[in-house]
This record gives C-alpha cells, sequence and structure tokens, in this order.
C-alpha cells in the first residue's frame, strides 16, 4: 500500500553563491585506503560523544530561555506550519523503518532529510540508509547506471546488463528499459516529497524486481498557497536552483516545481548537469472519488573523466532525456477502498563516445500500463485485497562504431501481467497485545517467457511499543530486453527463466515513549536461475548461477529533547559467491539533527563502508571480480539560520560542508572521489 509521509516542514537546503575548498584531486592509485583508520574511528568515537553529550545539554539549558508562546511540538498537520513555529528537529538520515502488515521492511527518507544531506541526486539522498550502498564517478549527477551512479540494497542491484533493483515514481516504473536496470538520474531529487528503500521482495506492493526505490513525488498538503525558492553554490563551479508553488481553490489542489544544478566536477572532465520539472494535479470529484495526475520529466548529463592514472581515458558521456504522465482515480467508501492507476513514459539513455572502437550506444524506451487494487474491509481488523498490474515496455537501440558502421535493434514488445491477492487480520489491539497474520500470492503472465508464481506470508505480533515481525516471500524479475540487445550472446534469450529470490527476515523493534526507537532485523536472500553468458564457444544465455546473501541490520533513534535527535545504523552481510560488488561486510552510518539559540539547526551525518569489491557483476558464467575498494569513513555537516525579513519574508541561509575530515576514497579503482568541499545558499518561503 503506498503512503503519503506528510512532514510537519520543510527547511533547510537553500542557496547562494561561491566558489571554495575547490581544490582538484591530486592523482592517485587503484584502492584508496582509510589511510589514518584509528585516528578516523576516534573522530567518529569523538564526534558521537559530542553528539550525545554536550549538544543535547546544551540544546536543554537553550530550552528555557525559549518563549511561552512556541510553537506546539507535537503539531504535526504541519503544511500550515511554518519556519518561525517549528522547534522540533527533523529526525537525522533516515525518517524511519516502517513494517507493514505483511511483516516487511521499508526505509523512509523524507524532503527533510534530503535538504539536510545536502543531496542534489538519489545517490546522495540515499547514501546513509542503513543497508545501501552507492556508486558514483561524479560530484553531480550519475555516469549511466552501474559502477559511475547506482544504488545497491543488501547485496542487490549490481547484475549488468539487467538489475534486482527496479526503481517508481508513485509505484510506476521508471528505468532503462533497454537494458533492465535503473538509471537513477531519471528520478529527479527535486521532486521528491519522500523516497522508499523497499528491502527485499514485496510481491504485496512490486512485481518484477527484487528490490525496490519508489520516489513519492510532492503534492499540496492543506488549503493555503505557498512558494519556495532556492539558490545554491558550491565547490567545483556548483551552481543550483530551484522552484516550487503549491495551492488549492474549491476541490482543486496542484504542485508544481523545477530544479536545476550543474558542475564543473573535482576532476577534468568530471562534469554534470541535471534539470528536473513536475506537476501534481488534484481533484475532489465527490466525498468518496478524487482523480490525482502527475507529469514528470528529467533532462540530465554527465562525463566519465576515466581514470586518474598517466593514461586514463574517458568512457564518453552519458545522457537520460524521459518524461512520465500518470492518472490515478481513487475511492474510499468506508467498506471498501482502492485506485485504478494508467501511466506512460518514454525517455533516452545515451552513451556517447565511448573508449576503443565503440562510438555511440543510444538507447530508446517507452513504457505503459496500469495499476488496478481494491481493499475491502469486512470486519473489524480485516484488509482483503486484490490487484492486477499490467506493465509493457518496448525498445530501440542504435549503436555505432568508430569506422563507421551502425546497427539497429528493434525487440519485439515485452508485457508482463501481474494479477495478486492478499489477505491480513488484525487480532487483538495495537495499544496492548496484538498479532496480524498475513498471506497471499502474486501470479506473472510474461508474453514471451514461461509464468511464475510469487506467494508471501508474514506475521506482525507484540505489545504496545514492542513488536515484532517475521516475513517470507518470493521476488520474481524476468529478463528484460537486455538478451536481445546484448548482441555477443548469439542464442538462448528465448528459453530463459526468470531470476527468482526466497527471501526470509525477522526482526524486533522498541519505542521507548517519544525518548528513543530501536530495532533490528535479520534478512536472508537466497537466489536461483541468474541468467548469464555461458561462454565461448556457444555464446548462449543460461540460467545456472545461484546466490545467498545473509546479513543484520540494527539501528537506534534518540529524541531527548524537541532540539536534538541523533540516528545511528549498522548493517553486516555476508555473500555467497563473496566478491559480489557493493556488498560490503559491514557498514555504519549515524548522524544528528540540533536546533540551538531558537533559529539555528546543525546537521551532521557520517558513513564507514568495509573494503568491498567493486565494478559490475558480469552475466558470464563463472565470472569472478577481482577489483576492490579500501574501506572509508567520511562525514559531512550542515548548518542553517532561520531568518524573517520584512523584504525577503521568511527563509534560511546556510553552509554545508561534505567530507569534512579530507577523506581520500573512491567506489571504483582510480575515480577519487572529491576531498572537503563546501556549498552555500539560501531559501525563501513566500
Amino acid at each position: 500500500m503506498e503512503r503519503n509521509w506528510e512532514e510537519t516542514e520543510t527547511r533547510r537546503r537553500p542557496a547562494a553563491c561561491a566558489d571554495f575548498w575547490g581544490k582538484q584531486r591530486p592523482v592517485r592509485g587503484a584502492a584508496h585506503g582509510v589511510g589514518g583508520s584509528l585516528t578516523r574511528m576516534a573522530a567518529m568515537a569523538c564526534f558521537l560523544f559530542a553528539a550525545l553529550v554536550l549538544a543535547p545539554l546544551y540544546s536543554g539549558a537553550q530550552a528555557g530561555a525559549q518563549e511561552a508562546g512556541a510553537a506546539d511540538p507535537g503539531g504535526s498537520d504541519g503544511p500550515e506550519m511554518r519556519l518561525p513555529a517549528v522547534d522540533v528537529v527533523a529526525t537525522p538520515v533516515i525518517e524511519g523503518n516502517m513494517v507493514d502488515r505483511f511483516g516487511t521492511t521499508t526505509t523512509v527518507v523524507t524532503k527533510d532529510q534530503i535538504e539536510a544531506l545536502n543531496a542534489v541526486d538519489m545517490p546522495e539522498a540515499l547514501r546513509r540508509v542503513p543497508g545501501v550502498t552507492i556508486s558514483r564517478h561524479n560530484h553531480v549527477g550519475s555516469f549511466g547506471g552501474g559502477e559511475g551512479g547506482a544504488v545497491f540494497i543488501r547485496g542487490m542491484g549490481s547484475s549488468r546488463p539487467g538489475s534486482e533493483i527496479k526503481t517508481f515514481i508513485d509505484g510506476v516504473p521508471m528505468y532503462m528499459g533497454p537494458w533492465n536496470h535503473p538509471l537513477m538520474d531519471l528520478l529527479p531529487v527535486d521532486a521528491a516529497e519522500a523516497v522508499e528503500v523497499v528491502k527485499g521482495p514485496q510481491p504485496q506492493r512490486f512485481g518484477n524486481t527484487l528490490s525496490a526505490v519508489n520516489l513519492q513525488a510532492k503534492r499540496q498538503h492543506g488549503e493555503e498557497s505557498a512558494s519556495t525558492l532556492k539558490m545554491y553554490a558550491g565547490s567545483y563551479g556548483t551552481l543550483g536552483e530551484s522552484v516550487e508553488h503549491g495551492g488549492a481553490s474549491g476541490d482543486f489542489d496542484y504542485y508544481l516545481g523545477q530544479g536545476y544544478v550543474r558542475s564543473d566536477g573535482h576532476r577534468q572532465g568530471s562534469w554534470g548537469n541535471k534539470l528536473g520539472y513536475y506537476a501534481n494535479l488534484g481533484f475532489d470529484l465527490s466525498e468518496a472519488w478524487d482523480l490525482r495526475v502527475l507529469a514528470l520529466g528529467a533532462t540530465n548529463r554527465s562525463s566519465d573523466p576515466g581514470p586518474d592514472t598517466a593514461t586514463g581515458e574517458s568512457d564518453g558521456t552519458y545522457g537520460t532525456n524521459a518524461q512520465l504522465l500518470s492518472a490515478t482515480l481513487s475511492h474510499d467508501h468506508g467498506l471498501f477502498d482502492g485506485e485504478f492507476k494508467f501511466f506512460v513514459n518514454t525517455g533516452e539513455g545515451n552513451w556517447k563516445d565511448q573508449a576503443g572502437d565503440e562510438d555511440d550506444c543510444l538507447n530508446d524506451f517507452t513504457f505503459y500500463g496500469m495499476r488496478l487494487k481494491e481493499t475491502a474491509h469486512p470486519w473489524k481488523g480485516a484488509d482483503l485485497t486484490v490487484g492486477l498490474d499490467v506493465d509493457a515496455w518496448q525498445s530501440v537501440i542504435h549503436n555505432t562504431k568508430d569506422n563507421g558502421t551502425e546497427t539497429y535493434i528493434r525487440p519485439d514488445d515485452f508485457s508482463l501481467t501481474m494479477p495478486y491477492v492478499s489477505a491480513s487480520q488484525l487480532i487483538g489491539d495495537r495499544e496492548a497485545w496484538f498479532a496480524i497474520p498475513s498471506a497471499g500470492l502474486r501470479y506473472y503472465e510474461h508474453n514471451k517467457y514461461d509464468s511464475e508464481t510469487a506467494p508471501f506470508a508474514g506475521l506482525v505480533f507484540g505489545y504496545a511499543d514492542t513488536e515484532a515481525h517475521v516475513s517470507v516471500s518470493r521476488g520474481v524479475v524476468y529478463p528484460g530486453h537486455d538478451v536481445i540487445a546484448a548482441t555477443w550472446v548469439l542464442s538462448g534469450w528465448e528459453d530463459l527463466k526468470a531470476e527468482t529470490t526466497d527471501h526470509f527476515e525477522a526482526g524486533l523493534a522498541q519505542k521507548f515513549g517519544e525518548l528513543a526507537r530501536a530495532d533490528v532485523t535479520y534478512f536472508h536472500d537466497e537466489g536461483r536461475n541468474r541468467y548469464v553468458n555461458s561462454g565461448w564457444p556457444a555464446r548462449s544465455w543460461v540460467n545456472t548461477e545461484h546466490y545467498d546473501i545473509h546479513g543484520w541490520e540494527f539501528t537506534v533513534t534518540l529524541t531527548p529533547t524537541d532540539d536534538f535527535s541523533v540516528f545511528a545504523g549498522l548493517t553486516t552481510q555476508e555473500t555467497t559467491p563473496d566478491d559480489m560488488p557493493y556488498a560490503p561486510e559491514t557498514t555504519l552510518s549515524g548522524g544528528f539533527a540540533w536546533r540551538f539559540l531558537e533559529d539555528f539547526t546543525l546537521n551532521m551525518d557520517c558513513q564507514y563502508v568495509d573494503e568491498m569489491y567493486v565494478l559490475s557483476q558480469a552475466r558470464l558464467k563463472n565470472a569472478a571480480n577481482a577489483e576492490k575498494v579500501d574501506s572509508h569513513f567520511v562525514t559531512n555537516a550542515r548548518i542553517g539560520w532561520d531568518f524573517q525579513s520584512e523584504i525577503l519574508g521568511a527563509g534560511e541561509l546556510y553552509l554545508a560542508v561534505e567530507n569534512l575530515f579530507d577523506e581520500n576514497y573512491a567506489y571504483k579503482p582510480d575515480y577519487s572521489m572529491p576531498g572537503i568541499n563546501g556549498t552555500i545558499g539560501m531559501k525563501l518561503n513566500f
């Protein structure tokens, strides 16, 4: 079931001018180590000590000096709230881990966290989420969909071509159709009200994927109209702006927005630019029925700087362009509620001036389909759902070589019909003893491949603020047009089966009033029928490879005062084979948000990533990954000042510093990431 994560307010991420700390990274070797690991860990310990001990003490001392007429911190109906009235800081890094009625876990990052992270694209917005690893080349933008800019969830998502992860906008698929994997720049982060990281298969929500990232688009809340203007500038010639406006009139509401950012990059040839725009319109047709229309577009381009070695060669540029249109008719009649969604999106992913004898790889894609869901509540605590998802996609691939030859590939249209049913029942009272058993089934009917089924079941139970969950589910992901577009494989695509994963997770969460929340989750994924190229002499697609991933995730959020909140998350995992890329054994993330002197907010975040194998997991039988990068520890900070001006109105000035300790690190050998760098900016609310 889709959620709208409403917030009390968006403050942070504005902008202004100037380029500072913009030093070029020197040429470095293949793997970039932590350097002084003990020093970094000591710095992290000192940082957490200051956050947990000193900040709350100071914040508590300031609380006594605040005006008695301050806004009620419990008021979360926040569209009407404005900067001066907001005293409660947003939780750092993530909004929280949400467990649904089927016992499955989704981590939510809202626009508050995105602004606090000073994120200009999707990998940056999700970089601190427990269980998530990112890759990138550039300071701004993602080069393609592999090691140049991608998101990996608990070891999933590294297969190329193809991927176990799919990306969605308001539940609508939006990814690179011809090569069957996500392009993060197709999800404009300025349009995000919230981003859901779906950890593991959830057939009750999404089909044809083993994990997912779902962007929920901004929309109008309440009747009061408002506008926001942001401008910012920073190191490496980075400049950005965004404009948003929302309002309502009678039974009609609207939210319009646009955002742009560009950068020269921290290394020669590492430039990037991103443009996103959207309109979200709502119509109340009656007390029970409403219609929502979303139009969204994105245009982006980035360059590969090449390895930072004497003989390093750029692999060209990558440009994306896409437009999406969806219309959702929904109703709520008490005993029944549901929705019908129709969507179409079209776009391009163009890789130009490749290294070697290849020249351009130009890709066009179109998705269209529908979502139909109806839920009945025949008695107290019962949810009975029937649904139907239909996806269809078209692709055209145009390849050119330096010698002037060219090829066009136009695969037959693929379509996938996915009906599903589910049932859950609340037993007891969520304020006391309770249990929610659930079960369901999704069926897959593909126009080219054999049918599959994905059963799922779960149990959520507990007492009041103590909650446990356990779930089992099967994930199914079909080959896409990648098996036809990959012309280096001669045959066998028609005989492939879908890749499947059996997923198990169990967890426990404990709330301590408004003070704290802690949770722990064990997860296990066993994958089968991964499709790979058999290699010479046959060069045929075959379903032969298997994998196993299991691990633990721990998170804790403390909010000792309205002015201070701290978060920490730890993920450990083991994989078989043990060379799966972007699946480090240990990652640790943390951060705090501290509001002090009434008008100032300090956000800090950090992440430790263990050494890991990198580069794409080639779809070649018995292929092994040999490339690794060393562990790294990166810390960022952002301080903002909320102001009121008779001329400018309400707003914020901010300063953000990334890689505060100037860590030397990389997500790919010989592709060093930026050193210490900064951004200043301003945000105005009208």
